[in-house]
């Protein structure tokens, strides 16, 4: 159970981290100031369009603010008019933010629930001040990434400039879209030397880093786990010790009613075999219920590796046959080969010494 509920985490989380890299940019050029985020002055996106290769630029304009209603952060994302900010979005209810509209905000479907509104509710947002502006919920939207519909507020460029404090100009990155995305390795290093103190990031680079993170932090899991990997060696350790007085006199009456040793070696791998199957399988679904039935309490919180999100991020199974097959083979195949010892063993006892020994 506990193999499976990592192996189906992991492979949740990789998925919900792939859906959103669809959508991410080829490149995202930030500014660091003492090694931490700042926002990107006016100048450095003509500097970036002028480089060969750059389709698109656009200075992106978002941040978090934390919610006490919720004891969690919520991301405020500006829309402008000349790219959409939520390309995987679909509305629900409602209409998006206008152009320059003061006061109108369109939520997550997700956090919409989780703070118990609907279209035409008030919402108040803290601000730079501490006490934010009043806005009023004109739309929910959906989307095929649950990360936009958990914490994702949708307004206006001047709303979200508003609310996060940053001055008309700057900007919190700039999103580039490339005429050939393999050519953002070369590009990005071209930039990284043509803007001070900026930071570069690939999209080609994330799923690499996506994919170390989750399994270092998966086999951290597994290694703590090491209490149930004894118990099965104490279990293997007793299936090749030998067999029991009850299980001596069994194979002494087949073997003198007929059975020949070969019968009785196949009749214990095979019920090795169906322990093993049935076994497994009970915890794969146990494992399964645990992660996408409960959303995986005390599990999810160490693969996760982020900030709790409120409301709760769903989880979508991601479950091939091919990985059911591994984990069966995982965990079965070692068992059934420590019962061949033992089987071996049954197949060459003695009908006679056997019946003395069991009476």
């Amino acid at each position: 159970m506990l193999l499976s509920a990592v192996f189906f985490l992991m492979d949740a989380l990789r998925g919900e981290a792939e859906q959103a890299r669809r959508f991410a940019p080829d490149l995202v050029v930030q500014r660091l100031v003492g090694g931490r985020p700042a926002l990107v002055p006016p100048g450095w996106r003509g500097v970036v369009e002028g480089r060969p290769g750059v389709a698109r630029v656009q200075p992106r304009v978002w941040g978090y603010l934390f919610l006490p209603s919720l004891q969690g952060n919520v991301t405020v994302v500006g829309a402008t008019p000349q790219g959409e900010a939520l390309p995987a979005a679909a509305l629900e209810q409602g209409r998006l933010p206008g152009e320059g509209e003061r006061g109108g905000c369109a939520l997550g479907r997700e956090l919409a629930r989780g703070l118990g509104v609907r279209v035409g509710d008030q919402v108040r947002f803290p601000g730079p001040n501490d006490r934010g502006p009043s806005c009023k919920v004109v739309g929910v939207f959906s989307s095929e990434v649950d990360l936009f519909t958990s914490d994702v507020v949708l307004v206006s460029e001047g709303e979200a400039r508003l609310l996060l404090g940053v001055p008309e100009g700057e900007a919190t990155d700039l999103a580039i879209q490339l005429t050939t995305p393999d050519e953002s390795r070369v590009l990005a290093a071209t930039l990284g030397e043509a803007l001070t103190g900026s930071r570069v990031l690939e999209k080609r680079l994330l799923e690499r880093v996506h994919g170390l993170s989750f399994g270092r932090r998966a086999g951290l899991v597994l290694g703590a786990s090491l209490p149930a990997l004894l118990a099965l060696l104490v279990l293997a350790q007793d299936r090749a010790s030998g067999l029991g007085a009850s299980e001596r006199k069994e194979i002494a009456i087949l073997k003198a009613s007929g059975w020949s040793s070969g019968d009785v070696l196949e009749t214990k791998l095979f019920e090795a075999l169906l322990l093993a199957l049935a076994s497994t399988a009970l915890g794969m679904a146990l494992g399964f219920l645990w992660v996408f039935g409960l959303g995986a309490p005390g599990l999810r919180e160490v693969l996760a590796g982020w900030a709790t999100l409120y409301p709760s991020l769903t989880l979508t199974p991601r479950v091939s046959l091919g990985q059911l097959l591994g984990l069966q083979a995982l965990v079965a195949g070692p068992y059934v080969a420590l019962a061949v010892v033992p089987a071996w063993r049954a197949s060459t006892l003695d009908p006679m010494e056997a019946l003395r020994e069991g009476a």
